[in-house]
């Protein structure tokens, strides 16, 4: 699996999702999107203490 089917995978969830948790399935797009842009392919095993900001 890639950050990119984990994304889309969760913006179609959005079409499902509680009312009451669209804030943090929000949160967690921004948080793969972010991982997207930074590269960071494998966030799993990544040591982000050596990520800079």
């Amino acid at each position: 699996m890639t950050n990119e089917n984990a994304l889309k995978a969760l913006k179609e969830i959005k079409t499902y999702c509680a009312a009451s948790l669209l804030d943090e399935l929000d949160y967690v797009i921004k948080v793969m999107e972010k991982l997207i842009k930074d590269d960071v392919t494998e966030p799993l095993t990544t040591d982000f203490t050596k990520l800079k900001d």
